[in-house]
């Protein structure tokens, strides 16, 4: 969850006609020979054309098509051959795919037809029926590529695009969305900056979310998964009304929004809640320390969410210090909080900060209080830089790989099974959620009956009874959902389940 770096890939699903065949090699031309990479570059259209005599398919016949330009000689140099229901599948790269054409059909090297006046447009698949001695006629039109955007924090959640790239391969095994590929656009959009304070970061989310609704074109924003960047990414996707789906942003703020603006995870006021009642009830904590990253909306957030339900539990929160982006040097917080002698320090914050304000307290200023964290933790390149200096130590999240027998789902555990045999590591908390993110959209475009952003947002809200990594019920009226909650020790260097809360 750094504050330094954003990325964003794009996905795209790549439509085709479901239970066409596939063309064998010689039944397509595009043009002259092109390389693979220069002809997926292209822009494209494609034609799913069926010839028809007497209302009865035509095989093995030549289907050509031209642009149709005034004063200029018909050059037909796209075609396909038609299988035994009479279709041929043609595919149109140039320098411009857009405007109408002209089509003719061809048997043995004699004309047998031909047609005028038909629409043909970039990023489209058009279906078309050429009756021999008829008019051509337009049986539908769907989009070759719907985008999805997916914008993540790098590189310190990397599992969340791990987790949602794994979903995307399944997704296609599954047969996409309505016999539609998903397919990820090789290398997206790969974009990177490195911002200097939170103002600069925050400007540069906005541009991105525009650049991805307005310039990409995309159908739905998967992510962002820190909640001050979701905020921000999620009053653009409203204001286009595209829907939008965050990977491990909590914050509950992030969807008032509006109608578009959905979560995968549950709201920071149930983990708070937990956390509070965890540091009272188990921990027997009497007082509490916070240290909050001061302006950031998460930190902020559930630092409050945690200091209201540990008071009504009949706690004290002790001292209350703040830091601000960037700080590197904890003394003057940590000296306040180890002169209040807390039972527990909460600390909500992030990559950067945890491992030092842990070895600083331990290390340089002598606190022996319990620090607790929330789902920021739960990041596996923390544990693995730092989870000696985070010994004993809990934090809560949505997800834990090596939860007690009977806790996690079929669904569950086929998914950690697959993201470790892909990855090499066992899942943590965002590559859960990313992994759902994707699935809860794509499922979502499964049910609508079309694929506009209307449609598919309602498909979102009806979820009911979602189970992948994480199970989801579905939705209230603020789009957030609930969910049980993991408190997870740090054992030996290593996360380890401790315990499993439910709603």
């Amino acid at each position: 969850m750094s504050r330094r770096c954003t990325m964003v890939l794009v996905f795209a699903m790549m439509w085709g006609c479901g239970g066409e065949r596939v063309m064998q090699s010689g039944e397509q031309q595009v043009g002259q020979p092109l390389s693979k990479a220069i002809a997926q570059a292209a822009p494209r259209a494609v034609v799913v054309a069926t010839l028809r005599q007497d209302d009865a398919p035509v095989s093995g016949a030549r289907v050509e098509f031209s642009r149709s330009i005034a004063g200029r000689v018909a050059a037909y140099q796209w075609f396909g051959m038609t299988d035994e229901e009479g279709r041929a599948r043609v595919e149109i790269a140039s320098g411009g795919v857009t405007g109408y054409y002209l089509a003719r059909a061809l048997q043995d090297g004699r004309d047998i037809g031909s047609w005028s006046s038909i629409p043909i447009n970039a990023g489209n698949e058009v279906l078309l029926n050429l009756p021999i001695g008829g008019k051509a006629r337009v049986m539908g039109s769907s989009p070759l590529t719907i985008k999805i955007g997916f914008i993540y924090t790098t590189p310190n959640r990397i599992s969340s695009i791990q987790g949602a790239t794994l979903a995307a391969m399944q997704l296609n095994a599954e047969g996409g969305v309505r016999g539609a590929r998903i397919e990820l656009v090789d290398g997206g959009i790969p974009i990177q900056t490195l911002v200097k304070n939170n103002a600069s970061d925050t400007d540069y989310v906005a541009a991105l979310t525009e650049k991805l609704i307005a310039g990409e074109k995309v159908a739905a924003i998967v992510g962002p998964n820190r909640s001050r960047h979701a905020v921000i990414a999620a009053e653009i996707a409203q204001r286009h009304r595209i829907p939008m789906m965050t990977t491990s942003a909590t914050n509950p703020s992030v969807t008032a929004a509006g109608d578009f603006v959905f979560m995968a995870s549950a709201t920071d006021d149930f983990q708070g809640e937990v956390m509070a009642e965890f540091a009272v009830q188990t921990l027997s904590a009497n007082t509490a320390a916070i240290l909050t990253h001061k302006g950031d909306v998460y930190s902020e957030g559930l630092s409050q969410i945690f200091a209201d339900n540990f008071g009504e539990l009949g706690g004290q929160v002790a001292a209350h210090q703040f830091y601000m982006a960037g700080d590197t040097d904890f003394t003057a917080q940590l000296t306040a909080i180890a002169q209040a002698a807390p039972d527990v320090v909460f600390l909500p914050g992030f990559i950067g900060e945890i491992p030092l304000v842990v070895q600083q307290a331990k290390r340089d200023i002598g606190i022996t209080a319990t620090f607790l964290g929330g789902d920021s933790w739960d990041n596996s390149q923390l544990i693995a830089t730092s989870g000696a200096i985070l010994e004993g130590s809990f934090f809560s999240s949505l997800f834990s790989s090596n939860a007690a027998p009977g806790t996690l789902s079929a669904d569950a555990h086929q998914f950690i099974d697959a993201y470790t045999a892909r990855y090499g590591i066992a899942p943590d908390g965002g590559g859960a959620l990313g992994y759902d993110a994707l699935r809860l959209v794509v499922r979502a475009m499964r049910r609508a009956e079309d694929l506009t952003p209307e449609a598919i947002r309602d498909q979102i809200a009806a979820t009911q009874n979602y189970s992948g990594a994480t199970i989801v019920s579905g939705y209230d009226e603020n789009r957030h959902t609930v969910k049980s909650a993991v408190i997870n020790r740090i054992v030996d260097g290593e996360a380890v389940f401790h315990k499993l809360i439910d709603p």
